[in-house]
């Protein structure tokens, strides 16, 4: 199972706003900490927040922070809602055109790996997903670009 480059960058920006939960960061000082595109963070951030992930805030002192504690978001629920409309195989689709569906048993035990993947995902929160706030502060800024490496071993 592959995610959307979508799914990985908001696990992205959920982590790097997890390190400092009470503050509003910029679209563009994200974008900039995570290198990707500015536009394309933007639709991510706009679709976080219409799912209830972020509270964005306009203004000078305005950006995107956390709409909640990094403890009481589910990463299998941050799955769910960014792949939403994902399907696994075109017979999962509606109105899908597998010729071989009436005799099929590949769909069941795709549907239930799914299910599997997202019920171990629903354990952890994205707390768990992260070593330390300083590690991502430190990881973002670029200050210590060897320690993810370094403490996966």
């Amino acid at each position: 199972m592959q995610l959307l480059f979508s799914t990985d960058l908001a696990f992205r920006t959920l982590m790097r706003l997890s390190a400092e939960p009470e503050r509003h960061l910029s679209t563009a000082t994200l974008a900039r900490e995570l290198s990707v595109s500015r536009n394309h963070l933007q639709k991510v951030v706009q679709s976080l927040s219409e799912g209830g992930y972020l509270r964005t805030v306009r203004g000078a002192k305005g950006g995107v922070m956390l709409s909640r504690s990094p403890a009481q978001i589910r990463v299998g629920d941050i799955v769910r809602y960014q792949e939403r409309g994902q399907t696994l195989a075109e017979c999962f689709r509606p109105g899908g055109q597998c010729n071989l569906l009436a005799c099929c048993r590949l769909k069941l035990a795709l549907w239930n790996a799914r299910e599997a993947f997202l019920r171990n995902l629903d354990k952890l929160t994205l707390a768990d997903c992260i070593t330390s706030a300083e590690d991502v502060l430190e990881l973002a800024t670029g200050a210590n670009a060897g320690l993810c490496a370094k403490s996966a071993s």
